[in-house]
């Protein structure tokens, strides 16, 4: 027991790795405030007849930003240094939450307020599609590809060590802020995560294609070489279709929608939404810590699956009934069935592929949540005709039987097995 909990905390003897796991865990922190401040921002705002439409036109910008930057930010990944990278998005991203936080003081209910309120949102994903592929991309130059398992499973836990209390927090610090003053306080996370970025002696190692113009043709270049890689590997490539079809069904009614949910079916007020997402979060620091106890665990695919079906089941149980406590233990089960996939999957991903197109086959995988983002809007339609009392249940039973036919006609991913350098 005691070698493997010193293996799991081994990357934490990494300067660099300190340094990045800790400006991570800060903007983790964060995020949950930004997410739920936007949301109950619109929905108090915009018209009635088509509120439900604007705030899945918040995950349809989010999803539509990532579409566009992800992919090539893999290809940026692979190209430059990660280190610098990392520092231009997360100062980009201080801009535009700023931005944001002023149309929310300044109260802007009108359509211009809305578009520019979108068009933002929009360049925002587009920024963390370019982050987030970079950073997953880092941990194995950083640590080696023995100690990347452990170092992703850290990451993670930091992630979501925080998310309860941001969470618990989130509907107590909108009440006392309001919207804007809520939403600026959020950029301190990307202004932290900058100053750690800055502080590490990490460098990337320079290559013939850093020192050549990077054009347009060239980043579809290695767009196409990235898809073509995920494509003839089957193990890889099933793995992304399973995640991306469990979050791309799940994901816009529990998370982008879930709020909405809570505050409109179930009937939690603003200011104790918080309470009951929280959960969530503990649900996901938990399956992160475990995941960092077992991180020279060689069957990922197993975990993978487990992960996928914890979820799914989860789903079904946040909106089986229009309780609180249906909500607090869906929300559990979703946090801890979402961090065990998408961390394993990636654990798994990074080991399978070389470094040279880690980054493309990364914001690959990532797409997943852009996915997850557009699906929100055709759920919303379908939510404001139907309700969401008659959808949600009908969305949770074909996530379900999704993932269970992806597993069970597609079992090199439950075989699938990591082995330790």
């Amino acid at each position: 027991m005691t070698s493997s909990t010193s293996r799991g905390l081994a990357p934490l003897r990494n300067r660099d790795f300190r340094l990045l796991i800790c400006g991570f865990a800060i903007g983790q922190m964060l995020m949950p405030l930004q997410f739920i401040t936007q949301i109950i921002w619109v929905q108090q705002n915009a018209p009635d007849d088509i509120w439900l439409i604007l705030v899945a036109l918040i995950g349809a910008s989010r999803g539509v930003g990532a579409l566009t930057f992800g992919l090539y930010g893999g290809a940026l990944a692979d190209r430059y240094d990660r280190r610098k990278l990392l520092l231009v998005t997360q100062s980009l991203l201080i801009l535009t939450t700023v931005a944001i936080s002023v149309l929310m003081f300044l109260n802007v209910g009108s359509v211009i307020g809305f578009v520019l309120f979108f068009s933002i949102t929009f360049l925002s994903a587009g920024l963390q599609s370019i982050d987030a592929p970079t950073r997953l991309a880092i941990v194995p130059d950083i640590l080696g590809p023995d100690l990347t398992p452990a170092g992703m499973s850290l990451s993670q836990a930091a992630g979501q060590l925080s998310m309860p209390v941001a969470l618990f927090a989130t509907g107590l610090i909108i009440d006392s802020l309001g919207f804007g003053g809520a939403y600026l306080l959020s950029s301190l996370g990307h202004l932290i995560a900058c100053i750690f970025v800055a502080l590490m002696s990490y460098r990337t190692l320079a290559t013939d294609k850093s020192s050549k113009p990077f054009g347009f043709s060239d980043a579809i270049g290695d767009v196409r070489h990235g898809i073509s890689y995920a494509r003839n590997h089957p193990l890889i490539l099933w793995v992304i279709v399973l995640v991306v079809a469990m979050m791309g069904l799940g994901f816009p009614v529990t998370a982008n929608l879930g709020p909405t949910w809570i505050t409109t079916v179930v009937g939690v007020e603003i200011k104790h939404v918080g309470f009951v997402a929280m959960t969530w979060g503990i649900g996901a620091f938990l399956a992160a810590v475990a995941l960092t106890r077992y991180t020279s665990f060689s069957r990922r695919g197993a975990v993978v699956a487990a992960g996928a079906l914890l979820f799914s089941v989860s789903f079904v149980v946040f909106v089986m009934d229009h309780t609180v406590v249906n909500a607090v233990i869906g929300n559990f089960g979703l946090g801890a069935g979402m961090t065990i996939t998408m961390v394993s999957s990636t654990i798994l991903i990074q080991k399978v592929v070389p470094n040279e197109v880690r980054g493309r086959i990364l914001s690959i995988f990532q797409l997943n949540m852009a996915f997850a983002q557009l699906m929100t809007m055709p759920v919303a339609i379908l939510g404001q005709w139907l309700t969401l009392q008659i959808l949600f249940p009908i969305m949770a039973v074909i996530t379900l039987v999704t993932v269970i036919a992806i597993l069970a006609f597609r079992r090199q991913i439950i075989l699938a097995r990591v082995m330790s350098e």
